[in-house]
């Protein structure tokens, strides 16, 4: 049985502003998130943009430029501009695709590793606190809930 859409709060009649929505809270979550990693980012001398990239190189050395513009929802243009510069900073290495010369396979340098390596405490740092006086179970829900959120907005055309 489908649950029943949400249902936004009326405007109250004395022209109190109302409760604010899920999605506002969300958003204003995300925003101080956002603020957080970044100021996590420059104190360890990364480039907010780098992040993303780091983090999917890391865990998958060798993608191509495309599979990386996918991971970080950026477009193609915008994925190789960034890569230039992290390359001419000595944090990656593109080489072309023995197997398929159309394409180009990006790896993360020692210097580029050692980058993430210094951002991943960071980070971690700043999950914790996002998570603090959470429990395991509601840490678990909380994940379960956003992936479900993301799912939801994914096939929304606006």
């Amino acid at each position: 049985m489908k649950e029943k859409p949400f249902d936004p709060p009326a405007t109250p009649a004395s022209g109190a502003c109302p409760k604010p929505t899920i999605g506002m809270e969300l958003s204003e979550t995300s925003k101080r998130l956002h603020d957080c990693l970044r100021k996590a980012s420059e104190a360890v001398g990364l480039p907010q943009s780098y992040r993303m990239f780091l983090f999917h190189l890391e865990h998958e050395s060798g993608l191509t430029q495309l599979e990386l513009a996918h991971r970080v929802k950026l477009s193609a243009p915008s994925v190789s501009v960034t890569l230039q510069k992290m390359e001419r900073d000595g944090l990656l290495l593109r080489q072309t695709d023995e197997k398929d010369q159309r394409n180009t396979r990006v790896y993360l340098t020692d210097e580029g590793h050692a980058l993430n390596a210094r951002i991943h405490d960071a980070m971690f740092e700043v999950d914790n606190q996002l998570i603090n006086g959470f429990t395991k179970e509601e840490q678990a829900l909380f994940e379960s809930m956003l992936k479900r959120m993301n799912e939801n907005l994914e096939g929304m055309n606006l």
